[in-house]
């Protein structure tokens, strides 16, 4: 069999890797299945195996098999840092590393791996790569409630992906990171606005998952303005989208429809959907959901302050400040209305310190 010139199959692993930053996740299975029948009939080129190996560990993170992209990009590191290896290579190292340990919920660590990567993009002329790697970038930093860094760079990336119209998917993605940025603000009107926007482009183009997405950061907004049975509403509305609830995101829906309903008093019904989350978390090995499940359950159900206690820990020894932030306000906000002053203030007194220490995460950037 005559083979294949290792330039024509760079080629297709560019095509492929576009279509993965399109998230069209049944087309990019499709050319990683056809690729690789075709390598063992390629001309003999390190480079492009160490590129597919690259991408497919890019292809992993969008298929949610998080475990595998770790592997591989731990397999293939001496590889892809030796000083004479491409610099866009390098670039994809870093940059990869970066969204692993962001779904790791490492964000400061992504945030350092992204830096390292941007000093590699300066040298890449690519508008869209650029607007990806801004888009990832502007996730992080609101990851750490840096709202205007992320502002800016979720300002950058949209503008980029606005140019282009094979990228409305990304664009309704920026949209939403800059809403969530302004409830932080407490923007609440622009946000709303933002993510009906998104919700109504996203329907229209058929893109369901991040149609779900919208829903449930609407829903989240409104959670912040105490408007629960709205929340509920939209966190249900995500859940009912088949790609979502298919996806490890349902997690985070479940946990908040659970935490919304157990407000409105609805234990019965919110005690459903803790253990169908709690489920879920299990399955992935989420311990930072089983933590946050473990609390609200300890909060409403089992007013178990000690066990509640240990899990609040868990976040902390993650840095997740602005999970801590939050739940802790929560927390002090039902003691206060069960008239428990003291664990009240103590907990008003963590959020506090829980929001001290976001300012001081910056300090953690190298």
């Amino acid at each position: 069999m005559e083979k294949i010139a290792y330039e024509k199959m760079g080629q297709a692993i560019n095509d492929w890797y576009k279509v993965i930053k399109q998230h069209n996740i049944s087309k990019a299975t499709e050319m990683r299945d056809e690729i690789q029948k075709t390598l063992p009939n390629m001309e003999k080129n390190q480079d492009v195996l160490l590129y597919f190996n690259l991408i497919d560990s890019r292809f992993k993170l969008l298929t949610e098999n998080f475990n595998e992209s770790g592997n591989l990009l731990k397999y293939i590191e001496k590889q892809a840092l030796e000083e004479d290896t491409d610099n866009m290579i390098q670039y994809y190292f870093y940059f990869f590393s970066g969204m692993y340990e962001f779904y790791k919920k490492n964000f400061t660590k992504a945030i350092n791996f992204y830096r390292i990567a941007e000093s590699k993009l300066i040298k890449i002329d690519d508008e869209i790569e650029k607007a990806e790697f801004h888009y990832r970038l502007a996730v992080a930093y609101y990851e750490i409630r840096q709202n205007f860094f992320s502002l800016n760079h979720a300002e950058k990336a949209l503008e980029s992906f606005n140019a282009h119209d094979t990228y409305e998917e990304k664009t309704i993605n920026c949209q939403m990171v800059i809403a969530a940025n302004y409830v932080d603000l407490y923007r609440f009107e622009d946000a709303e606005k933002q993510y009906n926007l998104a919700i109504e482009t996203a329907s229209s183009f058929g893109y369901k998952f991040s149609e779900s997405l919208g829903c449930f950061n609407l829903g989240i907004c409104h959670e912040r303005r105490d408007m629960l049975s709205e929340a509920a509403l939209y966190f249900r509305k995500a859940i009912e989208i088949p790609e979502h609830r298919e996806s490890v995101i349902s997690i985070r829906s479940m946990y908040m429809l659970s935490r919304v309903l157990y407000k409105m008093n609805l234990p019965e019904e919110a005690r459903m959907w803790y253990r169908k989350s709690l489920l879920r978390a299990n399955e992935e090995n989420d311990h930072v959901y089983q933590a946050k499940l473990k609390i609200i359950y300890c909060l409403y159900d089992r007013h178990d302050l000690q066990d509640l206690e240990k899990a609040m820990e868990q976040l902390q020894d993650k840095n997740l400040w602005s999970d801590v932030a939050d739940l802790a306000i929560n927390v002090a906000y039902y003691y206060k209305k069960q008239g428990d002053t003291d664990v009240s203030s103590k907990y008003f007194e963590k959020a506090c310190h829980a929001k001290d220490q976001i300012l001081k995460l910056t300090e953690a950037l190298s």
